[in-house]
């Protein structure tokens, strides 16, 4: 390619690229990090504190069902690394008509150097290092390595990665010297309050990032630059990184908690305008005590002013968190935020410790969550989120059909036999097993050969491979594990539907005889018309989530099954593949492929979208809920199991209220509840919303482990989300 038009054009990411393709790999992506950040300009937006304020120049994502500008056709995101944007070629072909061609045939041509394989992988980095060491201390460790590997003679896999990493680090530390030039020259035109607050922030990142943090300030600021070079994903454990100067800069009166405000607001925002992910709060440090400090409220009332859906904040509770900060949780949910989400944080230690992932307990105490809510160790692990899913109601579906796909007719799965053959509930319950367990090892055997494709070819995703713990040590890529954890969480669809399915047959065709073996499979095709002597024993049946004990069982034993099954897995890159229950919006589209199910569920209706009861079906009041769910094995779901509830309003927006929802949040951790997020709006509000969008725009509910606009999902969605069942206390 012409490198002097790209050059004309701006695609730097392009122009390096180029330049590294008769370099082994992977030199050429290290070359288009080390352009773009060379030559790409950074700008100080009136409104903007925190610098850089974006991922890459004019980056574009979406807010509000709207999109921003954007500059490059050769950009990355966090998840694929570089990539291209058709979009911004269109704009560049009409700003450059002389350059239509050469632009069509740039995308052509990197499109087919530019591939992607596997699921979606979600990180957070290490931003501890970043603040404790500073960027200097990364890039010499880099350079250590390399010289090392030199004096060897050249290892002919690690040389030319680590080459790509100094071209990367050369690039990022361009970066940031521009960030600093940009900041002052902004200073200097600035008058009056915008010149006190920028003198601030340009003192701060002058004596930030590459050096140890030592004000709030600078590692404020270090910490978002490396967020930005990550592509503004997830972010890991703020305040437990910037909790001590925060609290050292409070106490001495060197920080106006005002400006401190205004930055936390201004991350938030970010969040959002960037679609960016996750941060966690909380939780246990390595010494054994819990983590909360003064940070750690701030962020949570960061939460209640900023009414919107990102980030995904992850409260981690321990025994130990103070009783005073969940219940400012639980008072900023009452005005309907979202966020925080509450996890059970001594569970997921003991748990993950005994997932023979590797862990040291000093480790394990530094839980991250990305995306979603998909579990890893923050800065230290490569856990491939979501690196794929497993439908259970799918697999209920093929153990009815003896094997065969209704929608498709061909043979999905193994033949476990014809259901109106199955004389015992026994038999019939290992069919349904014996369709999960090739379930998951097809899957396996699929994200494996996809997975070991990233290990030499694709986007190594230098920024992680140089942003998480021991990759540069081991000489490996992100992708190709170098990190000092690897693991990758699966997720599982319709787990409810599966209980309730099964659960029903057990009940009322061989216990009770209600619902003859002939007439099931026939009235499941049907989608139960004319067969509603069929669907009304069905849909009467006991279902999950009102703490009956002849239900609970059947989801203990086959959760049990299915989540040892993915278990017992490895996968390529190190570790195993975690079970989870992550469904966010994608539940109504898991719905489509499967037909009427024995739980009464009509054909294409959404699954359930958690670990709790199909929305309206859990009858008992909460506690009979999460009994229900703490029967499930949760544990084993270590990825995390998402379990969504709605509150009234009244219930939260009262201080006993608050109380004895945090009572009843203590009880299901100490019983082995693993997760909880909570909707706090009411019905009216949300038949407001479909009835007038346009008026409902910021109206947040909890969906399948993040919050979303509710105007933003589709009908079927809204109505599932509707008809969750509404509590009190």
């Amino acid at each position: 390619m012409d490198s002097t038009i790209l050059r004309e054009l701006g695609e730097w990411a392009a122009l390096g690229f180029y330049e590294g393709l008769d370099l082994p790999y992977p030199r050429a992506y290290g070359l288009a990090f080390r352009r773009l950040y060379e030559n790409m300009p950074v700008r100080v937006p009136a409104d903007r504190l925190l610098i850089p304020c974006e991922p890459f120049l004019e980056a574009r994502n979406i807010h509000h069902g709207e999109w921003t500008g954007a500059a490059f056709i050769c950009n990355f995101n966090h998840h694929s690394g570089l990539d291209l944007r058709p979009a911004i070629a269109a704009e560049k072909k009409q700003r450059f008509p002389q350059h239509a061609a050469f632009i069509e045939a740039l995308l052509a041509d990197l499109g087919a150097r530019l591939p992607h394989f596997g699921g979606y992988t979600h990180s957070n980095p290490d931003i501890r290092r970043v603040v404790s060491e500073g960027f200097d201390a990364m890039e010499a460790e880099l350079d250590r390595e390399l010289a090392a590997v030199q004096a060897q003679g050249g290892d002919a896999e690690a040389l030319p990665l680590l080459l790509a990493l100094k071209d990367y680090s050369t690039g990022v530390r361009s970066y940031y010297q521009r960030a600093v030039a940009a900041l002052r020259a902004a200073r200097d035109q600035a008058s009056g309050p915008r010149r006190d607050d920028l003198a601030a922030i340009t003192a701060a990142l002058e004596n930030g990032f590459l050096k140890p943090a030592e004000t709030f300030l600078q590692g404020f600021l270090a910490v978002n630059l490396t967020w930005m070079l990550d592509g503004c994903d997830s972010i890991g454990r703020v305040d437990q990184a910037l909790g001590p100067l925060f609290e050292q800069d409070m106490e001495a009166g060197t920080l106006d908690l005002r400006f401190a405000r205004r930055l936390i607001d201004e991350l938030w925002q970010t969040f959002e305008r960037f679609n960016g992910w996750n941060l966690q709060i909380g939780g246990r440090q390595a010494d054994g005590r819990d983590g909360c400090n003064a940070l750690t409220r701030e962020f949570v009332l960061a939460c209640g002013r900023n009414r919107q859906r990102r980030p995904n904040v992850a409260f981690r509770i321990t025994r130990d968190t103070p009783d005073n900060l969940l219940l400012e949780a639980l008072n900023v949910l009452s005005a309907g935020s979202g966020r925080p989400a509450l996890y059970n944080d001594d569970l997921y230690i003991e748990t993950l410790l005994g997932l023979d992932l590797g862990l040291t307990p000093a480790d394990a105490t530094e839980i991250g969550f990305g995306g979603c809510t998909e579990t890893m160790i923050a800065g230290l692990s490569n856990c491939g989120s979501l690196e794929g899913t497993l439908n259970l109601a799918k697999a209920l579906e093929l153990a009815l059909h003896n094997g065969v796909d209704p929608s498709t007719g061909s043979q999905a799965g193994p033949a476990t036999g014809r259901f109106a053959d199955f004389v015992t509930f026994d038999a019939f319950l290992q069919a349904v097993k014996t369709q999960i367990r090739e379930q998951a090892r097809c899957f396996v055997e699929s994200a494996n050969a996809a997975l070991r494709r990233r290990f030499t070819a694709g986007d190594p995703k230098l920024y992680r491979t140089f942003f998480t713990r021991d990759c540069v040590r081991n000489h490996r890529s992100f992708e190709a594990g170098g990190a000092r954890y690897n693991w990758s969480v699966v997720t599982y669809q319709g787990i409810a539907n599966l209980i309730d399915g099964v659960a029903a047959i057990k009940h009322s065709v061989f216990a009770r005889g209600e619902v003859a073996r002939e007439a099931l499979v026939p009235a499941l095709d049907a989608n139960f018309a004319g067969y509603e002597q069929v669907l009304g024993p069905l849909k009467a049946a006991p279902k999950f989530g009102n703490d009956d004990p002849a239900v609970d069982g059947v989801g203990a034993d086959l959760m049990d099954f299915a989540c040892r099954e993915l278990l017992s897995h490895r996968m390529v890159r190190g570790g195993r593949f975690l079970p989870s229950c992550i469904v966010f919006a994608t539940y109504a589209q898991a719905g489509e492929a499967i037909g009427a199910t024995p739980d009464g569920r009509l054909a294409g209706m959404p699954l359930n979208d958690s670990v709790g009861a199909v929305a309206g079906r859990d009858t008992h009041g909460p506690t009979a809920l999460l009994n229900s769910v703490t029967a499930l094995p949760m544990h084993l779901a270590a990825g995390t199991p998402v379990l969504n509830l709605r509150f009234q309003k009244e219930t939260l927006q009262q201080v006993d209220g608050q109380r004895a929802v945090a009572a009843l949040i203590r009880t299901f951790f100490s019983r082995g509840g693993m997760q909880i997020q909570l909707s706090v709006l009411s019905r009216a509000e949300m038949l407001a919303a479909q009835a007038d969008p346009e008026a409902h725009r910021d109206l947040l509910v909890r969906i399948g482990g993040y919050s979303e606009y509710f105007t933003h999902l589709s009908r079927a969605l809204q109505d599932s989300v509707i008809a969750r069942t509404e509590y009190q206390v």
